[in-house]
């Protein structure tokens, strides 16, 4: 007896024996294809997916490639036809079951699709599917949302250009009938721009390059975007939550930055929240690779980078040859917990690295982008000026308030060269920051470091920028010195005056590195405006102590810039700051001002020597406001040296090898001052390795790196032992490395790339 069915019951088996042809062609398909009224609109807008964006030959061959006879013809269209509208009918018909309480149906579709054993489908019938899905949009509400996900698996990135063009279209018509589809579409497409995603290798799949990939990914994201006006709001976090962890690998890190920077051109209106979440992940990998170096320079184990890369031999003769196994045991196991450290330095450095050469690309291809747009003023084209304030802005956010940042704000040392304009804002923004009463002290402080280092190192600003940075640290200098310099009770303390001794020290920064644009009429530039002369102000080398400088037969001639005249006062103030600030800006500056005849300090230097202060009272209100006082800073009698202001120049030298040219023609390095007989040439900072100089050159310069690594980190061991030296011992030590003007939390030397290191017990 035949089995009798229900007429929905029929119609599933029917369209489940029909047997759909696999050689379907994108134009017989195009003409078969039915839309409703309202999605028609958007799927005509044929622009964006017109065939020239995949280039890829056909692999379906093209109806005037293919001779068939008329009637052929005919039936074949007729019964593709027939195939289409069934399949049509048994996805309506099962959707509509599962609203009214028959999930079955709508199972078995979703299986259908998902299919994997005993093969998937192949091209053919997931295009056939994706074409009758297409006449059933408007059923397609959230409770079809498992039929979407399914939909969303299909691995249509590697098919041929006419099968991602249908694709294509049905995502975007699904986004403009169903808002709610709009972000597991882009979370689908987000992860394709992942070098984690991989497709699935069958036989039905074609060979596609992975940048080819990322294309087609892109273009699918660029045609929904256009279609969706808010669909950048709900793009960035699904971006910000796909961005690797630090920890991943460096081609991970490069994949992704690539793609996400390459967003921004079909999506600009999301290039601060990008910009900003980039340089975030930035400053992540560059502080955790300062952490680590200063977890190897305080461990026991001393750490000495060389090049020497033939002795490795040697090295583990040394090794075999080591006395007491208990003591062989401890030194392997140190040693290679160090090697360890080291080498996940070098490829966190290396991913830094790629990471900054990205968007320094992306900074410069953008400006290039913009150079022939109207321009008002001498000012760059406005589009480059708002990209400077998105930046600017990020600075002021996330990097001015992260401390041992060391490479991440040359992005914006970069961009801040295009224009004049650019450096006035921001050092007035730096300005705004050290002034402001309101800010933390921690935050004033950074702005100080930033302001003197910026002042020493960019090569682009102009005389006048730089008078008016002195002059106005030098009037806050001498403002705070006179409001607090009150009685005789008032001694030098670093950790209550933390803004006043870093405005100080970034006096002294400045003009080691400036002082020839500080000289009026000197060849450093000349300056047009608050003119004074020192000798007839007693500020001459000498007036401090009645001692004379050794160049003192040339002071008449020199003239300098007002703003400096603050110095003497705040110097021999109470606060005595050459006391608090580093002492290696201290020795330096002490050095040239007496060479130059413009101070002499050095009497201060050796009354600071034996300078000690009594043990304040524990309820004494720290900087902090924690009312504690650390016991480092006290000796066994109870007195306490005062705190010495941790030193931080954010623009150190900047050594790494990918986007170091980026630094080219912008970046000023050290210039000894010509005047110091006793300075060892081979110390200077411009015998450093330079980009683009003979191997053997960075080879050489690489190993002295080294050997200023080992001397530094003996500094605060043997520094009791360097007071009791004389005074030209001391002089020559500042001086025996450039590390004395470049004295960042973790030196620059470290993160030359090619070193290869040895680890000493």
């Amino acid at each position: 007896m035949p089995v009798s069915h229900s007429p929905s019951e029929a119609t599933a088996v029917a369209a489940s024996k029909v047997t759909f042809t696999s050689d379907l062609t994108a134009s017989t398909l195009a003409s078969d294809s039915i839309t409703s009224p309202g999605h028609r609109k958007r799927s005509s807008r044929s622009d964006i997916i017109d065939s020239t964006n995949f280039p890829m030959k056909r692999s379906a061959p093209t109806p005037a490639a293919t001779v068939i006879p008329t009637e052929q013809a005919a039936v074949d269209l007729e019964r593709q036809r027939q195939g289409q509208i069934m399949m049509t009918s048994y996805i309506s018909s099962a959707i509509r079951e599962k609203k009214q309480g028959n999930p079955i149906p709508f199972k078995q579709l979703i299986t259908q699709l998902t299919v994997t054993e005993p093969a998937p489908l192949t091209p053919a019938k997931m295009l056939q599917w994706i074409q009758a899905m297409s006449q059933c949009i408007s059923l397609l509400d959230k409770s079809c949302s498992t039929l979407i996900d399914a939909m969303l698996q299909i691995n249509w990135i590697v098919q041929d250009d006419a099968f991602v063009r249908y694709y294509m279209s049905f995502l975007g018509n699904v986004v403009s009938a169903h808002g709610f589809y709009v972000v597991p579409v882009q979370s689908m497409l987000v992860k394709k721009l992942t070098s984690r995603y991989k497709s699935p290798l069958t036989e039905n799949v074609l060979l596609i390059s992975r940048e080819r990939q990322f294309d087609r990914a892109h273009q699918v994201l660029m045609y929904v975007l256009d279609l969706i006006p808010t669909g950048p709001t709900s793009l960035f976090p699904l971006l910000a939550g796909e961005f690797p962890h630090k920890r991943e690998s460096i081609s991970t890190h490069i994949t992704f930055v690539k793609n996400i920077l390459r967003i921004l051109d079909y999506a600009p209106v999301l290039r601060a929240q990008i910009l900003s979440v980039v340089i975030d992940r930035i400053i992540q990998i560059d502080v955790e690779i300062q952490v680590e170096l200063e977890e190897i320079e305080n461990s026991d184990t001393e750490v000495v980078y060389d090049v020497d890369v033939a002795n490795e031999d040697d090295k583990d003769e040394d090794d075999d040859d080591s006395d007491g196994e208990d003591g062989e045991d401890d030194s392997d196991s140190d040693s290679e917990a160090a090697e360890v450290t080291v080498l996940n330095i070098k490829e966190m450095t290396q991913k830094l690295d790629g990471i900054l050469f990205l968007v320094f690309s992306y900074l410069e291809r953008y400006v290039n982008s913009c150079r022939d747009l109207p321009a008002s003023n001498g000012h760059p084209p406005l589009p480059i000026q708002e990209l400077f304030l998105e930046l600017l802005s990020i600075f002021m956010k996330t990097i001015l308030q992260t401390f041992k940042s060391r490479h991440t704000q040359f992005l914006l040392f970069y961009y801040i060269s295009l224009s004049h304009q650019f450096s006035d804002y921001f050092l007035g923004a730096l300005g705004q920051q050290i002034l402001d009463k309101a800010q933390p002290e921690v935050a004033r402080v950074a702005a100080a470091a930033y302001m003197s280092s910026f002042v020493a190192r960019a090569k682009y600003l102009d005389v006048r920028q730089i008078g008016m940075v002195v002059d106005m640290l030098g009037g806050f200098a001498l403002e705070t010195a006179q409001q607090v310099d009150t009685g005789s009770l008032v001694v030098p303390d670093g950790e209550r005056y933390p803004v006043f001794y870093a405005t100080v020290q970034a006096l002294l920064y400045i003009f080691c590195f400036r002082w020839k644009v500080l000289v009026i009429g000197g060849g450093g530039g000349k300056l047009q405006s608050n003119k004074v002369d020192f000798d007839s102000a007693g500020m001459i080398v000498g007036s401090m102590d009645g001692n004379p400088g050794s160049n003192s037969g040339v002071s008449t001639i020199r003239q300098w810039h007002a703003g400096l005249a603050s110095l003497q006062p705040v110097v021999s103030s109470r606060l005595n700051p050459l006391k608090i600030c580093s002492s290696n800006v201290v020795k330096q500056f002490a050095r040239l001002s007496n060479n130059l005849d413009f101070m002499y300090v050095y009497p201060i230097l050796e009354q600071n020597k034996t300078l000690f202060m009594h043990g304040r009272s524990p309820s004494y209100t720290m900087g902090n406001g924690m009312g504690t006082r650390s016991d480092d800073h006290y000796n066994n009698n109870g007195a306490t040296l005062p705190h010495e202001l941790e030193t931080f120049f954010p623009f150190d030298p900047f050594r790494l090898r990918q986007s170091g040219p980026f630094m080219r023609g912008i970046y000023q390095e050290w210039e000894d001052d010509g005047e110091d007989d006793d300075e060892d040439d081979e110390d200077e900072e411009e015998d450093y390795d330079e980009y683009g100089e003979e191997e053997g050159e960075e080879d050489q310069d690489e190993g002295r790196e080294g050997r200023r690594q080992q001397s530094t980190s003996k500094d605060d061991h043997d520094e009791d032992e360097d007071d009791d030296e004389d005074d030209g011992e001391g002089e020559l030590e500042v001086n025996s490395s450039i590390i004395g003007m470049s004295i960042s939390p973790s030196p620059a030397h470290f993160l030359v790339q090619g070193l290869t290191k040895r680890i000493v017990q």
